[in-house]
């Protein structure tokens, strides 16, 4: 059942879900959680992508408010500063990473048949 209080978040938390909806975000913030602090040019070799596109993603990221940063002369560190991030990313693996695998197919077969 869906508490009323959700129900009356639900532009909120849809905002939440739509900022972290990227795969790239998502990334991001696994790898943030994961390693605590990380600086620019380290996010940037584990996804492979380019510093700009790194940055409209942190940006968006800083908007919601799940990143915090820390600055080392000339170097830029990131990390998560989100229980609800964090607590998210922990169903999300549930789900789809160390979780059990018939969730995972669960999950599969209601992408099939809603096609």
């Amino acid at each position: 059942m869906v508490s009323k209080k959700l129900a009356a978040n639900a532009e909120h938390a849809a905002k939440f879900l739509a900022a972290l909806a990227s795969q790239h975000r998502l990334l991001i913030m696994c790898h943030l959680a994961d390693s605590g602090e990380m600086s620019v040019g380290a996010i940037c070799e584990k996804l492979m992508i380019s510093q700009s596109s790194l940055s409209q993603h942190l940006a968006k990221l800083r908007r919601l408010g799940v990143v915090e940063t820390r600055r080392d002369s000339q170097t830029i560190y990131y990390s998560c500063n989100s229980e609800a991030v964090r607590d998210l990313l922990s169903v999300m693996d549930n789900l789809y990473g160390a979780g059990a695998p018939e969730k995972r197919a669960h999950l599969f077969t209601e992408k099939q048949q809603s096609n």
